[in-house]
């Protein structure tokens, strides 16, 4: 994961270990994807396409095109980090502060970090076979760190294999959502937040073990995509269907949720009258989702200008609103992402 450092790092792309640095414009092609970004930019995070300089950097209001490549993976981001992943030739550009090595901008697509500092991700581990001695298979696990340090030094806190592979893994404020390939849900975090996990806390299913959400189990259809932001987690069913669930934040200096309804089962939100959902993400009090006719929807908090509906509408935006979006000339949107506090667009150029 990225380490923690002052220094504000300018926008360069570093290839793998060995390589130099090079300014990401080197790499764009005539057939270009673009990314798009709108929101907090205190440590010009969002200056993925820029050197930021020396000036103090804005919030961006409304989406911004931030990076080109040839070819452009749904972006992390921290609060103050973003890290776009070109993948062509192991090339990965960043900006905002937080960013250590090579190895922690790679460890970023592969873990995800709970606001409490705990990590959760896919590793390679060799488990013995019975019978051979000394003999062992390599294995996917899923494993769980206290730190960031602890990775750097193999200090694993807990491991479980993967009975089937995992797609993805997402943090929320006090713990992780995990989905499978087979396309079920299942939760692991802390049992005070019990509706967060969107399961019963037993025995036989503690609140510390990767346990199955029931009620997307029972859905009849598989899930095939996740997200989490703050206290709220939200998955998007194959037919295109969004559920949400988890609670509302406590304390003064945390940002409402717009959903109203969170609670600890699953229910399903309705984008603009029942349109279906081809991708979405939830960042801490805001959402965005790209609807299969091409639409983008944004709902929630625009104080930082998080979902880029201009500097006017800095309250909370308490219903899904479509964003006024022109992709470049021959482009299509493919993907959206979130921060904490800030959106993504991912375009791509129409296939023939």
């Amino acid at each position: 994961m990225p380490s923690v450092n002052s220094t504000n790092t300018a926008l360069m792309a570093e290839g793998t270990a060995g390589q130099a640095k090079i300014p990401c414009g080197v790499v764009v092609t005539r057939s270009c994807m673009a990314l798009f970004a709108t929101g907090f930019n205190a440590w010009s995070q969002l200056s993925l396409g820029r050197n930021p300089g020396y000036d103090e950097p804005d919030d961006l209001f409304s989406f911004t095109k931030v990076l080109e490549a040839q070819r452009i993976e749904r972006p992390v981001a921290g609060l103050s980090w973003t890290l776009g992943a070109l993948r062509r030739d192991g090339v990965v550009c960043m900006a905002g502060v937080g960013l250590g090595d090579v190895d922690d901008y790679e460890a970023s697509h592969t873990f995800a970090e709970a606001a409490n500092g705990e990590i959760l991700g896919i590793q390679d581990d060799n488990i013995p076979v019975p019978g051979e001695e000394g003999g062992s298979e390599a294995q996917k696990v899923l494993a769980k760190y206290a730190s960031r340090s602890a990775i750097r030094t193999e200090n694993r806190q807990r491991s479980w294999r993967c009975e089937s592979p995992v797609r993805t893994v997402a943090a929320f404020d006090a713990g992780f959502v995990i989905l499978y390939q087979d396309g079920t849900v299942a939760t692991l975090g802390d049992a005070r937040f019990e509706d967060c996990l969107g399961r019963d806390i037993t025995d036989d299913s503690p609140a510390d073990e990767p346990g199955i959400v029931p009620d997307l189990a029972n859905l009849g259809e598989p899930i095939k995509h996740v997200s989490a932001g703050g206290y709220a987690l939200a998955a998007l069913a194959e037919s295109g269907g969004i559920y949400l669930w988890g609670m509302s934040p406590s304390g003064a200096q945390r940002r409402q949720q717009p959903f109203s309804t969170l609670c600890g089962v699953p229910n399903y939100v309705e984008v603009d009258d029942g349109k279906d959902v081809q991708d979405m993400a939830l960042g801490d009090s805001h959402a965005i989702a790209l609807t299969t006719d091409g639409s983008v929807y944004v709902i929630g908090d625009n104080s930082s200008g998080q979902i880029g509906l201009g500097k006017t509408a800095r309250e909370q935006v308490q219903s899904w609103t479509e964003v006024s979006f022109d992709a470049p000339d021959g482009h299509e949107i493919v993907a959206v992402a979130a921060g904490p506090r800030s959106s993504f667009i991912l375009t791509s150029p129409v296939q023939a």
